[in-house]
């Protein structure tokens, strides 16, 4: 695979952005100040130092070992095809618990546009679920071009808020963990606050695509992650100087209810459409992305070929039926039981962070001298990071166990092709 050169500093800042910048603004800061209190703030700077060089492990891979399987395919690399396919599987089991987050987040807009109570949460999620899959089947693209305008709106939003909340002139908003009792509190933060830099595995096709990467894509990178810590603390400043989070409920719409604060309650309205808009769209990524990859692994025979065909537009209508119908189990069995946020959100945190942790191992079976150091560094952030988590790290594990349980069977019984699980 060649790669087309083409970025530059100024360009790969605005794709790192829009990389992490998302749902999770919506959401995750409101739930760190809620988790940790005055000291979200050194939550997100503890979880950026953490992220940089898992990123820098990832671009590094990129470079060197081009592969439209992404991080599946350097599991296989050094572990072997049956780790590569668990992997694949991994990531498709992210399907039981990560689009009902960003369904939820949608729903909690919706409801203030139509100005109901959280207690139609459950039907306002399924109709959004609903007029997704109608689009999604009708072949609706996701355009990047629409993506960017989007996150720009939302960044515009945020430092206008920023400069009028009055923040600025506050104090005692931030605090230094001073004991063993803080610094749990900051670290049960961190293992949440991780969600909004996932995507983090994108990095390993961007690092090739830079004109002069040795010196453009350390500078893009750092640039771009200390703009997106920026707009969160900024974010998280603002919400815990207008107590704009608290409960569940509240959480979910605390931006909303931070531009009614500074800006007045005639506001809300405006933001919450367009709120909805964002969460709508990721919730499309979700949907079309897990498809997709479903489709994949169908023509593959990993699953039943059902799923395989194609519409005539070329829109994966079997698949995105299989996706919808997860989803839609996920969501009612969330509410049912009564499933907290934060347990959905660390459990895909989870099942991310294991895909980096093995990633992080095989860099350092592939590299040496200063980027088998980065690797090595890398690793002890994504094990660090997963003690954060803690116990929801079990989803991941459990999952990964009996998938690669499963393709073990398998390969005694059967030779499936070799082939690449492709992850969108």
């Amino acid at each position: 695979m060649q790669y087309h050169k083409t970025l530059g500093i100024t360009q790969g800042i605005a794709m790192t952005v829009t990389t992490f910048v998302g749902t999770g603004l919506m959401v995750v800061p409101a739930m760190s100040v809620t988790q940790a209190g005055s000291f979200a703030f050194y939550a997100w700077l503890l979880t950026a130092i953490a992220v940089v060089p898992v990123a820098f492990v990832f671009a590094l891979l990129g470079s060197r070992y081009p592969s439209a399987g992404g991080a599946a395919s350097y599991i296989g690399r050094v572990f072997g095809k049956g780790a590569e396919r668990a992997a694949g599987w991994l990531f498709l089991s992210i399907m039981l618990v990560g689009p009902a987050v960003a369904i939820k987040i949608a729903a909690a807009y919706l409801g203030i546009l139509l100005g109901v109570s959280a207690d139609y949460s459950l039907s306002l999620s399924i109709a959004t679920l609903v007029v997704m899959m109608i689009f999604a089947i009708a072949g609706m693209k996701n355009s990047a071009n629409f993506q960017t305008i989007v996150v720009v709106s939302l960044i515009t939003v945020v430092v206008a808020l920023f400069l009028m909340s009055g923040v600025l002139d506050a104090d005692n908003l931030t605090q230094v963990p001073t004991s063993f009792t803080d610094a749990t509190t900051l670290f049960w933060a961190a293992g949440t606050i991780f969600w909004c830099f996932l995507g983090i595995e994108v990095m390993a096709h961007m690092g090739a695509e830079f004109k002069r990467p040795e010196r453009d894509f350390p500078i893009a990178l750092l640039g771009g992650i200390t703009l997106v810590v920026a707009l969160y603390i900024m974010t998280v400043l603002m919400i815990a100087h207008h107590h704009t989070y608290g409960n569940e409920v509240t959480n979910s719409r605390s931006l909303a209810l931070l531009v009614s604060a500074v800006f007045g309650e005639k506001y809300q309205f405006a933001f919450a459409l367009g709120a909805y808009v964002i969460a709508f769209s990721n919730v499309g990524v979700y949907i079309l992305g897990f498809a997709r990859m479903i489709q994949s692994m169908a023509s593959q025979r990993a699953l039943p070929h059902y799923f395989a065909k194609l519409s005539s537009g070329g829109t994966p209508v079997r698949a995105v039926s299989l996706v919808g119908g997860v989803s839609l189990l996920s969501i009612v069995a969330v509410e049912v039981f009564g499933t907290r946020m934060e347990w959905l959100i660390e459990m895909t945190n989870g099942s991310f962070l294991l895909i980096y942790t093995f990633t992080c191992i095989c860099a350092l079976r592939c590299f040496s001298g200063l980027s088998r150091a980065v690797a090595l560094i890398g690793l002890f952030a994504c094990l660090a990071m997963a003690v954060f988590i803690g116990v929801n790290m079990l989803f991941a594990l459990v999952m990964f166990a009996l998938a690669y349980l499963w393709e073990k069977r398998k390969s005694s019984t059967t030779r499936l092709p070799d082939a690449e699980f492709h992850v969108e």
